[in-house]
């Protein structure tokens, strides 16, 4: 759906996009120097009041602030004083910055309303007190409530508090083969019943055979999702190792790299590389170049157009296994409310218009009507977007919901409501969903762990090394740095967790 399924699928997710080509399941932004916060149209500090008019400050994330941020807020403004009685500030860093822009936020209370954040940071968020308990306040939103699966709201919950309103959105993690149209119609039309790395092996050969170049191309990340898309990870974001699997209700925590599901796979990728299918650099590369013919993208079918103008090319998708649905999933994209801000309850009302009013919806979405885009009339009469330009840089899944989005006019159907929606309510289920690891008395060992995870990562999931003796030896290492201890304890909380 031209570029901004880009950035809607932009990672932090949990999960990510390897659709392009050149990278693995990882979103991580890169990390830099953060810039100097601006200030939003209003001139004004965060969290203050203009009159009688509360002003809200929302950070989120992105590619930086608009240029055209000082517009967009005098409409916006209007509209939200006309609708709710507030005005907004949005401060926007870019990926590359935010992650010590978001610490720098929390650590010297810097004053705001709203912040975004993800799994990957909202329990130790909570743990350091910088976010209002919003389980009162939820009550008092319906337009939230009635929106949002009550399961979601509760796999935000720690403790059983509510810190963060999830977006309702592709909250169902589900993975795509994309492959480059050009190549499976020329050497592997039956692409449409691969479903598994197994099944794509002989379209990848006939790829290869065709072009005599390597048709899949991996950073050091890899295939992330080889773990991911059969095991729940309970929260263990850069270590992959543990999980439950979404295929067995009976919540054992294991090794994930020593289950036979996931070794079958790693085996594919062996053969892969072996066979010169894969870029022979993945280990180490940081970013992968080259006639790309496959790759693996997580969203939903129709996410296919923005998959293809990433790689240049017209794409074509097939499933690579079930949708799933974990705390980690539904936790990808989280709204927070500060526990310093004078402001929550307003904050909450903003959050509830975002995910019911379409206009505001579209607002953060696409930008300031008239500039970065217009209604049109879709092919089947019903409103859509026509995006003016791509100069709108705010993330669109950090805010809200996707069901009231205007879909993009490149689209028949509304892909939110049928193809999103669809995936949410058909996903394979997590018997831990809900569960919250909390990681005090094993951090140290943890991060070890990590520490070794790294040190693999590259070899493992990229088919580089030998699977059983690799593995082997990173869990040797692993075991030597407390492994076992880590899982025991998020055994026994699991175990408390589901009344064992």
């Amino acid at each position: 759906m031209k570029k901004i399924l880009a950035l809607l699928l932009a990672s932090v997710m949990t999960l990510a996009l390897l659709a392009g080509c050149g990278g693995g399941n990882n979103n991580d932004p890169a990390k830099s120097t953060p810039d100097t916060p601006t200030q939003g149209s209003t001139g004004t500090p965060a969290t203050s009041d203009d009159g009688e008019i509360p002003t809200i400050t929302w950070y989120m994330v992105g590619g930086g602030q608009p240029s055209n941020i000082d517009s967009w807020t005098q409409k916006a403004n209007a509209y939200l004083e006309e609708k709710i009685g507030v005005h907004i500030n949005i401060q926007c860093a870019s990926w590359g910055d935010w992650g010590q822009q978001r610490a720098m936020v929390l650590q010297t209370n810097e004053p705001y309303d709203i912040i975004f954040t993800d799994s990957g940071s909202y329990t130790s968020d909570v743990a350091m007190g910088a976010f209002a308990d919003l389980t009162d306040l939820v009550a008092e939103t319906p337009g939230i409530t009635d929106l949002i699966p009550e399961s979601y709201i509760n796999a935000c919950k720690i403790n059983g508090k509510l810190y963060g309103i999830p977006a309702y959105k592709d909250n169902a993690a589900a993975q795509f083969f994309v492959w480059t149209k050009e190549y499976v119609d020329a050497y592997y039309p039956d692409y449409a019943n691969i479903h598994s790395l197994a099944d794509a092996t002989p379209a990848v050969k006939a790829i290869k055979e065709g072009t005599g170049e390597p048709p899949m191309l991996m950073n050091k990340d890899g295939l992330s999702c080889v773990v991911g898309n059969r095991y729940d990870q309970l929260g263990m974001a850069g270590m992959a190792a543990i999980g439950v699997s979404y295929y067995d209700d009976s919540g054992k925590v294991v090794c994930t790299f020593e289950q036979p599901d996931v070794i079958e796979q790693l085996n594919v990728l062996h053969q892969w590389m072996n066979e010169g299918y894969t870029n022979s650099d993945a280990a180490t590369a940081n970013e992968a170049t080259g006639m790309c013919g496959l790759g693996v993208g997580q969203g939903w079918p129709s996410a296919a157009k923005g998959w293809g103008d990433g790689r240049g090319a017209e794409v074509v998708v097939s499933a690579f296994g079930d949708p799933v649905v974990s705390t980690d999933t539904i936790q990808g994209s989280l709204a927070c409310i500060s526990a310093s801000s004078t402001h929550q309850k307003e904050a909450m009302k903003v959050l509830e218009l975002v995910n019911t009013d379409s206009t505001f919806r579209d607002m953060l979405a696409y930008g300031e009507e008239g500039v970065n885009f217009e209604y049109v009339a879709g092919s089947t009469g019903e409103q859509r977007v026509h995006k003016i330009n791509n100069d709108w840089t705010l993330a669109a899944y950090t805010q809200g919901t996707f069901m009231t989005m205007t879909p993009t006019d490149d689209v028949a159907e509304n892909p939110y409501t049928t193809e999103v929606k669809s995936q949410n309510e058909n996903a394979v289920s997590s018997v831990a969903l809900g569960f919250v690891f909390d990681k005090t008395t094993v951090a140290d060992k943890i991060a070890a762990c990590q520490a070794i995870f790294e040190e693999y990562k590259g070899l493992i999931q990229t088919g580089t090394g030998e699977p059983t003796s690799t593995v082997a030896q990173m869990m040797e290492k692993m075991r030597a740095s407390g492994f076992d201890d880590i899982v025991n304890e998020a055994q026994a909380q699991l175990d408390a967790f589901l009344g064992k």
